[in-house]
């Protein structure tokens, strides 16, 4: 019986498999996944598909306790040796995905680029990996993966985006059929291994839809699956999935009981990430807090409302505003980690008298918040997506320049009211 495609690209090509584009988003990816497991080192990981290590080393590195493992012996060598040079300690083994020598035993498994799934040759050999993962797990657990996006297919030609990836040193990729009915892309990769052999191989893919997916998690025990797209070395929940996503990343999470949330924030608070990290939010506030002043002398500026893991703000209240019982806070919020804009009003009855307004005469740039239990804001705009505290200095230029835009727009339509 002739051996899996899967196996024969994998018997002699790790070396080659590291300069692949595809694997240069290392650290990147990590960034994510440190966020995903809320940088808490007590955990017991697993890398599902591990190849030659890239993401257990980086993230082993990083202080966590990873377990990896892979079928292929040619990827786990190079894993091993550099595990050596690099002084580390971390367990690889060879093993088959589909039945994996582990029970409730992992806090967490990532199964980043494909890893096994979704290169087996049935849908239901690819689901006994999902099943072997789900096993491997604790009753809490957490599984990240990527793979395959069929929502990519159906809009776009992947012969394109093959060509469109290949820099003629990497392996190359020609798809001979896509089976819209199976979700099957044949095709025919060409790659160059260890030995600088050339090899041409036919393999065969499978592309899974969003509800496909969540069919077989839920049938797995996990209750919460998310779905973004994958972006090289540059995973983000801002990045939501979509047709023009090659792959997808999954986020899937088995009931958390109110035990382990418990646990989780007890964890956090020893390595006082979260007192650390709040201080570094709350000091930038006040840094703004102070240019705020200078920069409109005339205006009052509230102190720093520091609030606690919601949002935490300053707000200016300039002359323009006052005279409308109106003011702008400039938001910190945390569970999305951005900074916005809020125009709130003295009261919920000049809240809606305003929202009225500003429904019939729309500020282009913002937008306009529906009232609702909780909420105080009559328009909101997005100021830093994506802020970076090691630049802090810049940020609050940009931030000040934005700002004096918001407000010469919402003085421009209020004169215009009076």
């Amino acid at each position: 019986m002739a051996e899996a495609w899967y196996i024969s690209l994998f018997k002699n090509y790790a070396h080659q498999y590291d300069r692949e584009i595809f694997t240069q988003g290392t650290k990147g990816e990590c960034d994510f996944l440190e966020q995903e497991f809320q940088y808490n080192k007590n955990l017991n990981i697993l890398d599902v598909g591990c190849g030659t290590g890239r993401h257990a080393i980086e993230l082993t590195k990083r202080g966590y306790t990873i377990t990896g493992i892979d079928l292929s012996q040619a990827q786990l060598k190079l894993a091993k040796e550099k595990v050596r040079e690099a002084g580390l300690d971390i367990p690889f083994f060879q093993a088959d995905a589909r039945n994996l020598p582990f029970k409730n035993q992992f806090d967490i498994a990532i199964m980043l680029c494909e890893g096994g799934f979704p290169l087996m040759e049935t849908d239901e050999e690819n689901t006994k990996i999902m099943a072997s993962v789900a096993g491997a797990l604790k009753n809490e657990g957490i599984f990240i993966f990527t793979t395959l996006n069929g929502l990519f297919p159906l809009k776009h030609s992947l012969n394109e985006f093959y060509q469109s990836q290949g820099n003629g040193e990497q392996a190359t990729y020609t798809s001979t059929q896509f089976d819209i009915l199976s979700m099957r892309d044949h095709n025919t990769t060409s790659f160059t291994d260890d030995n600088q052999k050339e090899h041409s191989i036919t393999s065969n893919e499978r592309y899974y839809i969003p509800s496909e997916i969540t069919s077989i998690l839920k049938q797995l025990g996990f209750t919460a699956i998310e779905f973004f797209g994958a972006h090289l070395g540059a995973f983000s929940r801002k990045d939501l999935l979509s047709a023009e996503d090659f792959e997808m990343l999954v986020v899937a999470k088995k009931h958390c009981t109110d035990q382990l949330l418990v646990n989780r924030y007890t964890s956090l608070v020893k390595q006082q990430h979260i007192d650390d990290a709040y201080l570094i939010i709350i000091t930038f506030l006040r840094s703004l807090q102070q240019k705020l002043v200078s920069k409109y002398p005339e205006a009052k500026v509230t102190d720093v409302y520091q609030g606690y893991l919601d949002m935490s703000y300053v707000a200016v209240i300039t002359p323009q505003l006052q005279a409308h019982n109106l003011k702008l806070a400039l938001v910190y919020v945390h569970a999305d980690g951005c900074f916005q804009a809020w125009l709130s009003a003295k009261n919920r009855t000049i809240q809606r008298k305003y929202r009225e307004y500003f429904r019939s005469k729309p500020i282009k740039s913002c937008m306009l918040v529906e009232q609702g239990p909780g909420v105080d804001a009559i328009l909101q705009w997005d100021l830093l997506d994506a802020p970076n505290f090691n630049d802090q200095e810049n940020m609050l230029l940009a931030l000040m320049e934005i700002t004096d835009s918001v407000l010469h727009e919402i003085h421009g339509s209020l004169n215009s009211k009076e």
